[in-house]
């Protein structure tokens, strides 16, 4: 039966939550569900889903409200609740103005789509893609929230569903990918692609930066140590902008690049809107994130274009990468057990193709978007 649902966003950006948003509007579309999404700004993700869905029905307001660290500082709580307040009032009048039947929330940090849901009647979905370990204290409430006014919570992974406490509500649905066809190479920095022509390791991660979280500075270390012990050219390629507000870490970066001896060897290419012909310049993916992924999207993305792959033994990323089968997963914030995986593969050079060949076939059998698909529709179908 033909629905009309509001799928909500948390940002106008192209990172892995929204890439997953624009999936599931071409999925619900071509099932004949008519499709409204309303997002915080008119960013990137706006120009991508004006090429599937009417521009009349994407909806923006920067008055979205959207939980930060400091919504839980004690003198921002009045205004916390009354944007809240004002934001479920809204949704709620989108939800009766369009006769919306079901809400699907995209993003834990979102809260006023489950109320407003309740409020009119409505079904509603969250999908959630985070992981609220550092908000101990606030999180049962806050899980209680979601489950009380869910109707179904979708996780992407087995970790971020053992967040929650046990409930048939909670089901588990791995983001799906495709296997692309021929990928041309980016244009590039004439001297960076000398630079990674003599490489004998060229390293990619494609990530928003920012410490700890992302971990790059890991991965930065990981290699230097690595190049202390042996005469190699490991280069790495970092694709992705810093996390706003975090700009200043990349002196940070800089410091340990120099402390190192990693000048040159470490380039920086900031954001690109279409990242998938930036893994043709890799030889090896790194996700080196020191906090647990949902589900990195990006390791996937790698995992579908034939590339092994290397990330933390902690949340998703445990989900996706099959250890000495298309990766390695090494010790969460270990610099030097991240330099003896990388190494793996400079003693076996031949693990690159192997790995690489297993990740696609993973891909295809575990995280294919004809799984997440039919998933995903067996959800809206069982109502």
């Amino acid at each position: 039966m033909k629905k009309r649902i509001l799928l909500i966003g948390h940002s106008g950006d192209l990172y892995g939550a929204s890439r997953s948003l624009l999936k599931l509007a071409v999925i619900l579309k071509e099932a004949e569900h008519e499709v409204f999404v309303l997002i915080p700004e008119k960013g990137t993700i706006y120009e991508r889903l004006s090429q599937i869905l009417p521009t009349t029905s994407i909806l923006t307001d920067h008055s979205l409200y959207i939980f930060t660290r400091k919504s839980f500082k004690l003198r921002y709580f009045s205004s916390t609740v009354i944007q809240f307040i004002r934001n479920v009032s809204y949704i709620s009048s989108i939800i009766r103005k369009l006769k919306i039947d079901v809400i699907h929330t995209n993003s834990g940090v979102v809260p006023g789509g489950a109320l407003a849901a309740k409020l009119t009647g409505k079904k509603h979905f969250w999908h959630i893609r985070e992981w609220f370990g550092d908000f101990r204290k606030f999180w049962p409430l806050y899980s209680f929230y979601m489950t009380a006014l869910s109707d179904k919570i979708i996780c992407v992974s087995d970790t971020m569903s053992k967040q929650f406490k046990k409930s048939e509500k909670i089901v588990t649905i791995y983001n799906g990918f495709l296997i692309p066809e021929a990928i041309e190479l980016p244009n590039l920095n004439q001297q960076i692609a000398w630079q990674l022509r003599d490489a004998d390791l060229v390293i990619g991660c494609t990530s928003r930066i920012r410490l700890v979280r992302k971990g790059q500075e890991y991965l930065i270390e990981a290699v230097g140590l690595l190049t202390k012990r042996i005469e190699k050219n490991i280069q790495i390629v970092l694709v992705g902008d810093f996390v706003p507000g975090y700009e200043e870490q990349r002196q940070v970066l800089e410091k340990s690049i120099e402390q190192f001896n990693l000048v040159g060897r470490v380039h920086f290419l900031g954001h690109v809107n279409d990242v998938l012909p930036y893994y043709r310049l890799f030889d090896l993916f790194v996700l080196p994130s020191g906090e647990p992924e949902p589900f990195g999207g990006v390791v996937m993305e790698a995992m579908s274009v034939g590339l092994p792959v290397i990330g933390s033994n902690v949340g998703g990323t445990t989900e996706q990468i099959a250890p000495c089968i298309n990766g390695f997963l090494f010790e969460n914030k270990n610099p030097a057990d991240l330099a003896e995986k990388i190494e793996r593969f400079l003693i076996e050079p031949e693990k690159l193709k192997t790995f690489g060949e297993e990740s696609k076939n993973r891909v295809n059998t575990l995280f294919s978007m004809s799984i997440h698909k039919s998933k995903i529709l067996e959800i809206y179908h069982s109502i």
